[in-house]
């Protein structure tokens, strides 16, 4: 289960419809090309759009980058275009974007072990489960980063999921953490649960946080995540 579902028990139903239209296996450029056109005429003013990719970015998926040029051989424009380019049409509806970095997968290193995602294959003398790191952001955080700057270059209010969650996963723990992955990258519902309330703790943090009055019991009962996570609009 993805977060997309558990999160809207975060919210009052009385106030706000969350429509998930979230699309497995898709990347920028292929969400942009197959699902965009049908869900940007569903957006209307004055609602909140949450826009996270990543996880499918990469290789020949998406060029990487921030630029605006096209592949000569593709026709395919970066990463960086493709988030700009939706965050731009839905404002344009009068919609309020937020960028959420991509989550972190359930991919781990310590210096004196090795993995197959966050299984045990070796392990060294004086291997210390606290040394366990879980990686932050697809390409080496590169995703995260070129996130971070569309938002900046628009302008756009930002959620750094990945080191949120990144954060939170270090200090429960690698065995703690798996459990609730299906894989390196798939949730249980229970693991989908963890990362909307971590996506809700964040939203509360940003300044003057539309959010807050729009939360249900649940969404209010969440303490609201430090502020170095969150970039606000200059």
């Amino acid at each position: 289960m993805g977060w997309g579902t558990p999160i809207a028990d975060y919210f009052d139903a009385a106030k706000v419809t969350i429509n998930n239209v979230a699309h497995a296996g898709t990347s920028s450029r292929t969400y942009y090309e197959t699902d965009w056109p049908k869900v940007l005429p569903q957006i209307k003013a004055g609602d909140f759009v949450l826009e996270v990719f990543g996880i499918n970015d990469g290789g020949l998926r998406t060029p990487p980058g921030l630029g605006d040029e096209v592949d000569p051989n593709t026709g395919y424009r970066t990463y960086g275009w493709y988030m700009a380019k939706m965050a731009t049409d839905a404002r344009e509806k009068g919609a309020r974007v937020f960028f959420l970095t991509v989550t972190p997968r359930n991919i781990w290193t310590n210096p004196r072990a090795t993995f197959n995602d966050a299984t045990i294959v070796t392990q060294q003398e004086g291997y210390d489960p606290a040394d366990d790191r879980i990686e932050r952001g697809t390409g080496n955080g590169r995703y995260t980063q070129w996130t971070k700057d569309v938002g900046q270059r628009l302008g756009l209010p930002v959620l750094d999921l990945t080191n949120l969650l990144a954060d939170r996963y270090e200090q429960t723990g690698r065995v703690g953490v798996m459990v609730n992955y299906k894989d390196h990258n798939h949730t249980f519902p229970a693991g989908a649960d963890i990362v909307a309330s971590a996506i809700v703790s964040g939203l509360r943090a940003f300044k003057d946080s539309p959010f807050t009055s729009l939360l249900s019991v649940k969404g209010r009962a969440l303490e609201t995540a430090d502020r170095k996570y969150v970039a606000n609009p200059k």
